[in-house]
């Protein structure tokens, strides 16, 4: 399809990925190569252009749904498109957090927020529908951004109805992009990725999805090195922006377990039973801890919980007294005297510490 710039191929192109031929295709990558724009001028609107066939948006939380994200979408397509592109939509629906999103009388896409009723969510489905994408599918916990609670599971409800509209070849294909602020995703939780072997600028293949950890192209970030002052004077930013290194990752104490360390408590949170490994001696008067995700739990062993929704056989909900023994744990982190697996359990103990 003719465009006003051309296509050159030092810019994002989901190519690569769409070759593993999965349902799921996630996308992270530094800032600047054009994931949301490739997505929408061709993995959506071009193929609409023929088939009509209208996509599902997936945002996070309904406040998301404005004016603002929709002009947004409208002028990167009329940033490519030599014919103009108008949206038509109905502002009413925002708050409904389901939009319909037309060009002309046909739809385009529907936005459906992920934090509205599971129940409604699924009844969102299209007739026919082409595919599904999902922008800044990673937060950045330090601008107070937060993961749903039970996000994977409405994603794996969302795909299990949705795709039963699909008519197409093969299956249906759900695409997220985003920077790696961090690289701990509930969704990468559920679906037990091993985040030790996402490695830049290679894909990380599993039964069902693939993940590529994407780079700039040499000639794209020489480019932006000479029109951003920030790339060239703050290290942090330019690590994140234009390395796409996972920034809030970088000072979580990981490491493989020690000789000596035994099993103090196992807590269970969102489905995950983590197992909290102290040492057998007292070293410079500090306690220390290791934490580790538990696939088998002995069954002399009480799994302690925070939720009802967590609760299972041999599962107890945290009483004050057993909170009281988990202090020195919690006076550990503090301290950063405990070390991590992974950054998956960093992030579920770091909210454990909330309750504590």
């Amino acid at each position: 399809m003719k465009t006003k710039i051309p296509r050159d191929k030092i810019h994002w192109s989901w190519r690569p990925l769409d070759g593993y031929n999965k349902p799921f295709n996630f996308a992270m990558s530094p800032r600047e190569p054009g994931k949301t724009d490739s997505t929408w001028w061709e993995k959506i609107y071009c193929p609409w252009t023929i088939n009509h066939k209208p996509w599902m948006y997936v945002v996070r939380q309904s406040v998301a749904i404005t004016e603002a994200l929709i002009q947004d979408i409208e002028d990167t397509l009329n940033k490519w498109s030599i014919t103009p592109i108008e949206f038509s939509y109905k502002k009413g629906t925002f708050k409904d957090g389901i939009v319909d999103v037309k060009i002309g009388e046909q739809l385009f896409f529907r936005v459906v927020s992920l934090s509205i009723p599971l129940q409604r969510i699924k009844l969102a489905k299209i007739p026919n529908i082409g595919g599904v994408f999902s922008d800044e599918y990673i937060i950045d916990p330090r601008s107070g951004e937060k993961y749903l609670p039970n996000e994977a599971f409405k994603i794996k409800e969302a795909y299990t109805t949705w795709r039963r509209s699909y008519e197409g070849k093969g299956f249906l294909k759900w695409y997220f992009a985003g920077n790696p602020y961090s690289l701990f995703n509930p969704v990468f939780v559920d679906w037990d990725v091993e985040i030790n072997k996402l490695r830049k600028g290679q894909a990380y293949v599993g039964d069902m999805f693939v993940i590529y950890w994407g780079v700039l192209h040499p000639e794209l970030k020489k480019q932006l090195l000479e029109k951003n002052p920030f790339y060239k004077f703050d290290e942090e930013y330019t690590q994140y922006a234009m390395e796409g290194t996972a920034v809030n990752d970088a000072n979580i104490r990981l490491g493989v377990m020690p000789p000596n360390y035994q099993l103090q408590f196992v807590l269970r949170y969102q489905k995950k039973n983590i197992g909290i490994f102290k040492n057998n001696y007292i070293e410079d008067l500090q306690d220390k801890y290791y934490c580790q995700f538990l696939d088998e739990v002995s069954a002399r062993r009480t799994i302690y919980c925070f939720d009802f929704s967590d609760m299972m056989d041999r599962t107890i909900l945290l009483s004050l007294d057993e909170r009281e023994k988990l202090q020195r744990f919690k006076e550990s982190m503090r301290k950063r005297t405990v070390v991590f697996k992974d950054i998956n359990v960093y992030y579920f103990i770091e909210e454990i510490y909330k309750n504590l």
